[in-house]
């Protein structure tokens, strides 16, 4: 369990993680180093997280909370406004929070132990990437059993179909720069939401 911290011991752990972190890279991001960056002891960090896998996960909820609330709150808007319109809605706020997030979560996938170690905190902390999957999954069921999308498309599948164009566009983008942008976000994810409303219909 996390203990509190005063708000601006808190904020300037988290801000000076965030940025060592962007800068040099996991490796470079050493309790040291942010604890050096953020002015404080390095005794500090370790009382208000208890290792850099929930510091990183603070970090990534606290740049985009809407992103999160809007995830929590999906399931229950199946029924109201577009569908066309909702899951743009969810692709844009997807796109902008996978291309802030990948440089932060990607260095355990270099590190079989710290990989496994953020599995778990995954699972004993109900977070990461299979909580927004189900609650895209919860949102297209709803709107199947309401008729408003066709029972014939796997809802888990047309998730990551989703989900996947905006991860995929955002990981290219960052392994290849700018040359990775296809059009304006807006169009993208207006081109990739119709590419699957189509099979979708009911």
């Amino acid at each position: 369990m996390v203990t509190e911290a005063p708000p601006t011991t808190r904020r300037a752990i988290l801000d000076a993680a965030e940025e060592l972190i962007r800068c040099r890279g996991m490796g470079g991001a050493t309790t040291r180093a942010i604890a050096e960056r953020a002015g404080c002891a390095e005794g500090t960090i370790y009382r208000h997280f208890p290792d850099k896998h929930t510091l990183i996960c603070e970090i990534v909820h606290s740049s985009f909370p809407g992103f999160h609330e809007l995830m929590k709150s999906l399931p229950a808007r199946a029924g109201t406004g577009s569908v066309r319109e909702t899951l743009e809605e969810v692709g844009t706020n997807a796109l902008a929070f996978y291309r802030n997030a990948i440089p932060l979560v990607a260095g355990p996938l270099g590190d079989h132990e710290l990989l496994l170690q953020q599995r778990q905190f995954f699972v004993e902390g109900h977070a990461g990437p299979l909580v927004t999957f189900q609650a895209v999954t919860a949102y297209l069921v709803r709107e199947q059993q309401l008729g408003r999308i066709s029972t014939r498309a796997s809802a888990p599948h047309v998730t990551r179909l989703l989900l996947g164009a905006f991860f995929g566009q955002a990981f290219v983008e960052a392994i290849v720069g700018e040359d990775a942008v296809l059009g304006p976000d807006r169009q993208f994810v207006s081109a990739s939401v119709a590419a699957l409303i189509g099979g979708l219909e009911p």
